[in-house]
């Protein structure tokens, strides 16, 4: 008899925001010349900027950690990670905006704390007009080694009608932001971690 036995990863959640907080993210959101910019260790030549998140931070994080709680139920990965002596409540750190312009890209990178997440907020341009650019243009790229040594890519092609969604994932997880080419407007999406807070 063959079998055929598949090796497991942890993988993502992926849901869309409630419409009005959304709605209330994407007004802050658009007016991003008004917020505090961020610095992080990507920060510089043709790299998006990213601004702190503040009006909206309390109704987010309440969303944020419900999604938590979903991405556990389905892949336990929280409770695999064994390096603690006892259980510590989730903290939603500060989140940022990503105001990216045309061509510029976020190189290979990951993040702190043990899941992140990911929201598209504005995105500018028409899919068909960039895949006819370059086939990975304007896709958020995930890298993880397989079992024969080569690299795997999991990508998500973004397009309009991907504003509004929310997709979380471990934060040890290495990604890259493709530039986009085709338009002169920003692309807006909200990124964040969750911690283990330590009383």
């Amino acid at each position: 008899m063959t079998k055929f036995i598949n090796v497991t990863n942890y993988g993502f959640l992926q849901t869309q925001l409630p419409p009005n907080l959304f709605i209330k993210l994407k007004e802050e959101c658009q007016n991003f010349k008004e917020l505090r910019e961020m610095k992080s260790h990507l920060s510089g030549t043709g790299i998006p900027k990213h601004f702190f998140i503040e009006k909206c931070f309390s109704e987010l994080k309440e969303y944020i950690l419900y999604c938590a709680e979903e991405y556990e139920k389905n892949f336990k990965y929280i409770r695999s990670l064994k390096f603690l002596n006892k259980n510590a409540p989730l903290l939603v750190a500060p989140p940022w905006l990503n105001v990216q312009k045309r061509y510029e890209f976020l190189p290979m990178h990951s993040h702190d704390g043990i899941l992140s997440y990911n929201i598209w907020i504005q995105i500018p341009y028409d899919i068909k007009k960039e895949v006819g650019v370059n086939g990975n243009a304007s896709t958020l790229q995930f890298v993880y080694p397989k079992v024969d040594g080569t690299m795997g890519i999991h990508q998500f092609s973004v397009s309009k009608l991907d504003e509004g969604n929310l997709i979380m994932f471990p934060s040890l997880f290495v990604h890259t932001v493709c530039p986009f080419y085709t338009s002169e407007d920003v692309r807006l999406s909200v990124a964040g971690n969750i911690l283990l807070e330590v009383k």
